[in-house]
């Protein structure tokens, strides 16, 4: 099987629709096809992005995470407090953020992989675990006027792109090439096709399974800089229900849930695609509440195709 064949077939959908999607706005409205807006759309997008990043790996192998969302705010809130409340420099903050992010990915993996707990289970509970502990650990307090370089993560540019278009971008190249060019990227291709089969050959499944939930982690750490920079703040209130929109990107990205096929790339466009629905219908005033049962819809009808695809594959 030619695997980049495979993953181009997967993204080439979620590419046509942001396409058709971005049509049919730019008609619907005159502020939608502008540079700036179009900026905003990407900034937007970019958290949602990393967090749907780490989890197509999990995706992936068959897993779930449901806790990216409590996993950022846990890693941004205590980050913002360390360097507001205790005073400690903004760049071992942010490096104990990204030691959470490792620290739970690593506690993940382990249950999933060694102990046998299903992925749904544990990350269910680290959805309100990791969240309570980052209220704990703030004392339920916001920490606002962050010290740079947060607001240059937030607000900058480099070369006119601004910053968190920049990381998010450098970071779906990495993980690209992690994911197409090396052992792990296989294996994990390998494991949601037939973990027993991959078992069978010899791949060490619990280890690079542990890596899979790790590579989450560091995600989320990753998305709560680029969100504490972007609001200037930090709190457990933070990336209220990510977890939901980062699930709906990679499934509107092509990646099944079943696991064994997908692309990052279609993560990335599916991030973009949620963001431009949402975009659009602000610039259309049409009320939170529909947008949210419009994004809800399109993840139904997501899964939907994704079952019919699988049934027609194994019929060949």
């Amino acid at each position: 099987m030619d695997l980049k064949a495979v993953t181009r077939q997967d993204w080439y959908g979620a590419l046509v629709a942001v396409l058709l999607l971005g049509a049919v706005l730019t008609l619907a409205s005159p502020y939608f096809l502008t540079t700036g807006n179009l900026s905003n759309i990407l900034v937007q997008a970019s958290v949602i992005a990393l967090l749907a990043g780490g989890q197509t790996f999990v995706i992936l192998t068959g897993g779930v995470d449901l806790a990216v969302g409590a996993l950022t705010a846990l890693a941004g809130a205590v980050a913002g407090h360390m360097m507001i409340k205790l005073g400690i420099n903004p760049y071992l903050a942010m490096t104990a953020a990204l030691a959470i992010g490792i620290a739970v990915g690593l506690f993940n993996g382990y249950l999933v992989a060694y102990v046998g707990i299903p992925a749904f289970i544990v990350t269910l509970g680290g959805l309100t675990l990791w969240r309570g502990l980052a209220f704990e650990a703030t004392g339920g307090f916001d920490n606002a006027g962050l010290p740079d370089p947060l607001p240059f993560i937030g607000y900058g540019t480099v070369l006119g792109i601004p910053m968190p278009v920049a990381v998010t971008g450098v970071y779906f190249v990495a993980m690209a090439f992690v994911l197409s060019s090396t052992k792990l990227g296989r294996y994990v291709y390998a494991m949601g096709s037939n973990e027993m089969g991959a078992r069978q050959v010899g791949i060490n499944i619990r280890s690079y399974k542990l890596w899979v939930y790790v590579i989450s982690g560091i995600s989320c750490a990753l998305g709560a800089v680029v969100l504490m920079g972007r609001m200037d703040s930090s709190s457990g209130k933070m990336a209220g229900m990510f977890e939901l929109d980062a699930i709906a990107a990679v499934i509107l990205g092509g990646t099944s849930l079943f696991g064994g096929r997908g692309s990052i790339w279609g993560s990335l466009l599916g991030a973009i695609l949620i963001t431009m629905v949402r975009n659009g219908m602000n610039l259309m005033e049409i009320s939170q509440f529909k947008q949210m049962m419009a994004i809800g819809a399109v993840v139904i009808i997501a899964v939907w195709i994704d079952v019919i695809r699988r049934k027609r594959l194994l019929k060949k």
